[in-house]
C-alpha cells in the first residue's frame, strides 16, 4: 500500500501504512476515533503528537513516561516493559507562564508495535512509581528501531500557515 496524505494540526503529512496506529480500545471521550499517527518535531525534544487521522484538528501531546520519572508495574494481563515502545503519558501544557507541565500519570498510552495498536491503560496508584515531575529526556529509555520507524518526523508550520 502506498502512502496517503492527511491534514493534521501540523500541516499535510504523508503517512505510510506501517506508520498508522489503530486503537485496540477507544480513548476515553473519543470513542469514535480509531486511527492515529505519531508526529515528532525535532525542535520539541522528546514530545510527540498523537494525531487523529479522522479529525485533523485533534492531536494530543505525549512524552515517554520516564521523562517524568514514572514507571509502571506489571499487572496480571499486561507488562509495560514487554512492549517495544515506552509507556507515554498525555501532557497537559501550561495555560499560564510559570506553570509546570502536568501529565496523566495513572493513564499512559501504551503502544503495541507488533500489532500497530495503541490503548490508554489506567493503572492503580500502587502500580505507578514516581511523582510525575519533569526529570528530562536523559531519563528516557533507548528508542527501539521498530518504534522509531513508526514515528513521522515533521517540520513545524510557520505562524502564517497556522492562521496566526
Amino acid at each position: 500500500m502506498t502512502a496517503q496524505v492527511f491534514a493534521t494540526r501540523l500541516g499535510l503529512v504523508e503517512v505510510a501504512a506501517h506508520q498508522r496506529w489503530t486503537c485496540s480500545q477507544p480513548l476515553a471521550g473519543f470513542e469514535e476515533l480509531r486511527e492515529f499517527v505519531l508526529l515528532h518535531v525535532a525542535s520539541q525534544g522528546p514530545f510527540l503528537w498523537l494525531q487523529s487521522l479522522e479529525l485533523p484538528e485533534l492531536a494530543f501531546v505525549l512524552c515517554d513516561a520516564a521523562c517524568f520519572g514514572l514507571r509502571y508495574a506489571p499487572t496480571p494481563d499486561l507488562d509495560p516493559a514487554g512492549l517495544q515502545a515506552p509507556p507515554c503519558v498525555l501532557v497537559v501544557l501550561p495555560s499560564a507562564p510559570g506553570e509546570q507541565l502536568r501529565v496523566h500519570a495513572q493513564a499512559p498510552v501504551l503502544f503495541d508495535v507488533a500489532a500497530a495498536s495503541l490503548r490508554q491503560q489506567v493503572f492503580e496508584p500502587e502500580l505507578v512509581a514516581g511523582d510525575g515531575a519533569w526529570v528530562g529526556p536523559s531519563a528516557c529509555a533507548a528508542v527501539d528501531p521498530g518504534w522509531a520507524e513508526r514515528i513521522i518526523e515533521v517540520q513545524p508550520l510557520a505562524p502564517a500557515a497556522r492562521g496566526a
